[in-house]
Parts: structure tokens; C-alpha cells; sequence
């Protein structure tokens, strides 16, 4: 019976009760991934759940990697993560990032829009992507904002250059060459 209460408990959570930022979740599960394959993403988000300090997060998910091993390469990995996690925030308050649409007018948000951003980041970041766009579709004011709340998730100029150029196209296909 004492075993009841916390998943019950666990199950009326809501997204909004996840106070570490999307952007380290998806990190964080991407780095697990090699671990615990599909089940890091279930595991990072019951994690969150239960904390709001990353440094927590990070260690309490450490603890589903069984292998010793493989356990340390996560936390390197997860160390690296936060660390660039956090400076581009620094830089972001302080200047703002150039943006890649150039002199154009944004665009009002559409439903084709949303779907755009969403099929262009998940081809690069996975299931995750349907998160994002949720939560940044809402909060945008035009498209040019939507387009830029979700490529501050994106880790590479790489894959900011394939972002952007599979927002263009259309149909989140695009890839480099």
C-alpha cells in the first residue's frame, strides 16, 4: 500500500510543475539515450518532476544507469551539458542573437507554422520537439520569436543551419550536405 501513494501522487503532475528548463530535459534524455535507450525519456521526465535544481536531476537520473562504467561517461556528459547549458543564457541576457530571418517582417502564427517548426525540430532533437512547440507556440507573439524560442534548444550552428533551412522547405526534410 505505501508503494500506492507515491505513484498516484507521481500521476496528477503536470507538465506545468516542471520547473527545470525544457531545453536541459531534452539535453539530459539525449545523453541518456545510449543508456537506457527509449526509457530515458520517461525516466528524465519523472525525474524533473521531483526536483527543481539540475544539479539534482542529473544525479538522480545517474542512478538508473546500472553499469559503473557507464554511469560516469552520463555524468561527464551531463556536467559538459549543464555547463553549456547555462553559459549561452549569460550571453543570451546580455546580447541579443542575430537574427537569421534578416530584415523581414515576421509572420502572425499559423497552425502550418506550428507544424513546421514542430516537423523541423523533431528531425533533429526527436519526440521532445512535440513539448516545445506546445509550450512556445503559446507564449509567441509572431513567428520570427517561435522560430528563435526553439532553436535556442538546437546545441551546433549545424543544426541551426538545418532548423532554419527545414522551416524554409517547408516540410522539416532538409538536410545538409
Amino acid at each position: 500500500m505505501a508503494n500506492e501513494a507515491p505513484q498516484d501522487q507521481d500521476a496528477t503532475l503536470t507538465k506545468s510543475e516542471i520547473s527545470v528548463e525544457p531545453g536541459l530535459l531534452v539535453e539530459l534524455t539525449r545523453a541518456l539515450l545510449p543508456y537506457l535507450g527509449p526509457y530515458s525519456i520517461t525516466t528524465v521526465k519523472r525525474v524533473a518532476r521531483t526536483t527543481s535544481s539540475p544539479t539534482e536531476l542529473i544525479r538522480q537520473v545517474a542512478g538508473y544507469v546500472d553499469d559503473v562504467a557507464k554511469r560516469e561517461l552520463f555524468m561527464k556528459a551531463a556536467a559538459r551539458i549543464l555547463a553549456e547549458y547555462t553559459t549561452p543564457e549569460v550571453e543570451e541576457v546580455t546580447s541579443a542573437p542575430p537574427s537569421p530571418a534578416g530584415g523581414r517582417p515576421p509572420s502572425p502564427m499559423t497552425p502550418e507554422l506550428i507544424q513546421r517548426g514542430e516537423a523541423a525540430l523533431a528531425s533533429i532533437i526527436g519526440p521532445l520537439a512535440g513539448v516545445l512547440v506546445s509550450r512556445y507556440a503559446s507564449a509567441s507573439e509572431n513567428s520570427r520569436e517561435f522560430f528563435e524560442q526553439l532553436a535556442t534548444h538546437l546545441r551546433t550552428p549545424q543544426e541551426r543551419d538545418s532548423f532554419f533551412m527545414s522551416v524554409r522547405s517547408g516540410n522539416g526534410t532538409w538536410r545538409p550536405e
